[in-house]
């Protein structure tokens, strides 16, 4: 025996106008973080820092690795040396592709 589906109205549910708000909600942060992400290059050097740590010791504890890893007094002069890698690489890559041009 076939069961009608019936749909009752979700009170949870958002509407079209709450729907389209959210979605402009969700596209002005993606914005707004890029915005920042490229304005403190340094975020990305201290997440990619640190997951390379992570992977190449895997620690038993990783909170524990964290809290010392990112109060290692060295830290600043690493990431510093990292932004500034980043920098010469984007800049030999925006000479070669003028060269190419």
């Amino acid at each position: 025996m076939e069961h009608a589906v019936i749909e009752k109205a979700n009170p949870i549910a958002l509407s079209e106008e709450q729907k389209v708000k959210l979605n402009q909600y969700k596209i002005q942060t993606r914005k707004n973080n890029e915005v920042f992400l490229r304005k403190h290059p340094e975020v990305g050097c201290l997440v990619s820092d640190f997951l390379h740590e992570v992977l190449l010791k895997r620690p038993e504890n990783v909170v524990e690795f964290a809290a010392e890893h990112f109060t290692q007094p060295d830290i600043r002069n690493r990431i510093n040396s990292q932004i500034k890698e980043e920098k010469k690489l984007l800049r030999r890559e925006a000479r070669r592709e003028a060269k190419d041009s």
